[in-house]
């Protein structure tokens, strides 16, 4: 049977070595062990905290290594990062347990790098200058303010720049560590099968603490993590797994019963069948995507929840309307655009090393294109929801502003207020356009416009 630091190696190195997503491996290794709850806790900080602080940790092994970093093999790169994760950033982790199992782990997967990693790995626990002092010395020779702040929060040099840029040093300071904190779980309850109340109440019996979601009636917040996919309940279709921040798209639609609704990029189906849940299941909701995998998990979670008025169909979204596959005249139309995903590196923190800056010319066009589309496919007086887990204003409000300045798309800002929470409601820019960051509420970063279609001819 193969112990947490185990298993945490096997995961970490798929993502090295294989380009594997972090979720994604940590879920397949962790179906191979049943391990006790404490050790899949600890498996899980393992890699997603190895991953996030990668930049910090690379920092940190420089000084007691005779060549780079990624010139070390993958094996025994991986064991040194994990263990000087656990040695700079677990404080209740004995040291001498992180070290012994990281020698014995080499000896098992590169016996014959076993002592290298004994000699680095102690001779960075014996330097008795604490770690934050370490990074606070490496970032003070950084040739730019975003090469600093990359070292100490563990981010590379063009995000920070582009934050930098648009919040200013003290808020972007406030996202980078935000973004480094362990994420929340949050549920939201299926309201036409229970309520908030009684899923709180079965939360506390169980011994689970968990409170109402300060942003949405239908929203709870747990205060540990669950097996969530174990949990009867959730097998009953009475709550899904759902960002606070994300249940606010479904209220920014706001869509009445009996519409006819478009998501056009809705796989895997989170803010689909939130929709069709405020609609109490009546009217229709057509659900495009492009990812055939992702939209049989849509099918099965609206089985879950015991949802009928959902169709789904693959395609490209922006095929609907250049190529006549459903007829316009939406009541409401959902746009959750693919984006860089820079909003949710608490849950992904491998996008912060996957995404380039090159990506995001390229994604703005793409959601200019689906937002063209959608203009085309929302009925007059209609309403248009652009929204993405993103904190570029490239790719937000830019792309808003593109769509307001395209006299043929015929598109105003709607009023968001009365469907928001008063607090949020406050945040908002020209009353239609939310920007929701980690740092405020602690969910994940997004951002959403609500927009109307123009009336006149």
């Amino acid at each position: 049977m193969s112990g947490a630091r185990e298993l945490a190696y096997e995961a970490l190195l798929q993502v090295e070595t294989g380009d594997a997503f972090t979720n994604l491996a940590l879920q397949a290794v962790l179906g191979t062990e049943d391990l006790g709850e404490r050790d899949r806790a600890l498996c899980t900080e393992i890699v997603y905290g190895t991953v996030q602080r990668r930049r910090s940790i690379d920092v940190l092994l420089a000084p007691h290594l005779s060549r780079p970093v990624d010139a070390l093999d993958p094996e025994v790169l991986t064991i040194l990062r994990m263990t000087v994760y656990q040695l700079a950033f677990l404080t209740r982790v004995p040291a001498y347990a992180a070290l012994n199992e990281a020698v014995e782990l080499c000896k098992r997967v590169k016996p014959q790098a076993a002592g290298f990693v004994n000699g680095v790995l102690r001779q960075f626990s014996r330097v008795a200058e604490p770690v934050a002092e370490r990074l606070a010395r490496a970032a003070a020779r950084a040739a730019t303010p975003a090469a600093a702040l990359g070292i100490l929060y563990s981010y590379p040099d063009w995000m920070v720049e582009r934050w930098l840029r648009q919040f200013g040093r003290a808020r972007t300071e406030a996202l980078l560590r935000a973004g480094n904190e362990q994420a929340t779980l949050s549920l939201r309850v299926n309201r036409l099968r229970t309520t908030t109340h009684q899923v709180l109440a079965r939360l506390r019996e169980e011994g689970t603490p968990a409170t109402p979601s300060p942003l949405h009636p239908w929203g709870i917040r747990l205060e540990r993590g669950v097996n969530v996919e174990a949990w009867a309940p959730y097998q009953m279709g009475l709550v899904s797994v759902q960002d606070e921040g994300a249940m606010l798209v479904a209220q920014m639609v706001a869509p009445t019963p009996g519409s006819r609704v478009l998501d056009m990029c809705a796989a895997p189906g989170g803010k689909t069948t939130h929709l069709a849940e405020f609609m109490e299941d009546q009217g229709s909701i057509d659900a495009i995507d492009i990812h055939p995998h992702k939209l049989g998990l849509l099918r099965q979670a609206a089985i879950r929840l015991g949802l009928r008025s959902i169709r789904t169909m693959l395609a490209d979204g922006r095929d609907v309307a250049r190529k006549g596959l459903l007829p316009g005249g939406y009541d409401a139309v959902l746009v959750d655009a693919p984006c860089s995903g820079l909003g949710v590196l608490r849950h992904r923190p491998d996008i912060r090393w996957r995404r380039s800056e090159a990506d995001i010319a390229s994604l703005a066009e793409l959601q200019r294109d689906l937002l063209r589309a959608a203009a085309t496919l929302v009925r007059p007086g209609g309403v248009l929801v652009y929204a993405t887990c993103t904190l570029l204003a490239e790719e937000n409000d830019d792309v808003v502003r593109w769509a307001l300045d395209s006299p043929a798309l015929g598109l105003a800002l709607g009023d968001a207020r009365p469907h928001l929470p008063a607090a949020v409601s406050e945040m908002l820019v020209d009353h239609a356009m939310l920007t929701l960051t980690p740092d405020a509420w602690g969910t994940d970063g997004f951002f959403m416009a609500r927009l109307i279609k123009r009336t006149e001819a």
